[in-house]
């Protein structure tokens, strides 16, 4: 089994490991769906450094699992069916639906990222009206940065903002950023942030 960041796993909550108190907020909201994402950061041989997400932007809280314990991943390019959007009535996910529709026609492996994803993964409402669409974007070869802006404008049609982080092989980074053809620019790798003028570079 491959994870990558931004993948949710359905996990046993007895199977967590962490060097610190697991807070309150963070075991009830397992409770409620026992869903962790994948963190992009070392972890130790055989684990997996997965994050708790709460109510609110600000309770987050990152642990470690047993890869074994893994009963079930989705990855975000597992959500696009339109069919898990048909009782979804929101910015946000009327904005899936469009950003759906620009991805496709440059044939991208992608999928939602954040609250969006999250939602639809675990079907516990985790969208709110203040909610942006996050937006994962797989990139295996270099994009042309004429296309990165053309995705940009064509995003703007969206009611909700979208943010979207292209996945290169080498880390992730901000298309936003990218389009403004300004490097270097910031790539999160799995050894921290770094600056570099190509994301691609091997």
């Amino acid at each position: 089994m491959v994870l990558d960041p931004h993948d949710l796993v359905e996990i046993d909550t007895e199977n967590l490991i962490s060097h610190s108190p697991i807070p309150a907020w963070a075991m009830e909201s397992l409770s409620i769906a026992p869903y962790v994402v994948v963190r992009r950061a070392h972890a130790p041989s055989g684990q997996i450094a997965i994050g708790i997400r709460g109510k609110s932007r600000g309770e987050r809280f990152g642990a470690f699992l047993p890869e074994h314990a893994v009963i079930r991943q989705i990855k975000p390019e597992h959500l696009t069916g339109r069919h898990l959007l048909k009782y979804k009535q929101s910015p946000v996910f009327e904005s899936l639906e469009i950003a759906g529709e620009i991805l496709n026609r440059y044939q991208f492996v992608w999928g939602p990222g954040g609250s969006a994803g999250f939602e639809l993964a675990s079907g516990v409402e985790t969208v709110t009206a203040k909610s942006d669409l996050d937006l994962i974007v797989r990139a295996i070869d270099p994009l042309p940065i004429n296309t990165a802006i053309l995705i940009l404008s064509d995003l703007q049609t969206c009611p909700a903002r979208a943010d979207v982080q292209v996945e290169t092989p080498k880390g992730a980074f901000s298309l936003a950023e990218y389009a403004r053809n300004t490097f270097p620019i910031l790539l999160k790798t799995q050894n921290g942030p770094l600056l570099i003028e190509n994301p691609w570079m091997k």
